[in-house]
């Protein structure tokens, strides 16, 4: 019952952000250049702006390629974060953006013989990009984003598709 209600009150409260077209949607591929790894992921994000030019930002990435450093497998198991996202239209269906806010890695490293293991990485994260948008609803983002961990840093480059609601 519980979760019933909790499921409508959420509904109640996101259906007009969607009536609005105050939320974004999206999917996309991230490569992840850490200290030493080259690693991939599926990322997917939901943004909701408070105005055309501030909004809140989740994302959640699952990875999907691997690395190896020497004999050592090195792989994201997963990336949760959190972001501030300020944007400005430079164009009709053009957009550019930045973000900041605080994410959590998670890693896993296997070396044949000797075991494995895992560790999360949390820390400040903030990056830019652009979107362009080629019809009302659909386009394509791009953005760079640094994590800055506690123990591992990285790079992020992710590409994927954008649907506003």
């Amino acid at each position: 019952m519980k979760l019933a209600l909790a499921s409508l009150a959420a509904l109640a409260v996101v259906a007009p952000a969607f009536a609005e077209g105050n939320v974004e949607l999206g999917l996309g591929y991230s490569h992840f250049d850490t200290d030493g790894a080259n690693l991939g992921a599926i990322t997917a994000r939901g943004t909701y702006f408070f105005n055309p030019h501030v909004g809140v930002e989740g994302e959640a990435s699952i990875g999907i390629d691997d690395d190896n450093i020497g004999a050592a497998k090195v792989e994201l198991d997963n990336s949760l974060a959190a972001f501030g996202v300020v944007q400005m239209p430079v164009a009709e269906r053009v957009d550019l953006f930045a973000r900041a806010g605080y994410a959590n890695n998670e890693y896993n490293v296997d070396v044949p013989g000797l075991g494995g293991g895992s560790g999360d990485d949390d820390g400040f994260a903030y990056g830019v990009g652009g979107k362009v948008y080629l019809n009302d609803r659909f386009g394509v983002r791009a953005d760079l984003t640094r994590y800055e961990g506690d123990d591992t840093d990285a790079d992020v480059i992710s590409i994927g598709g954008v649907m506003k609601f």
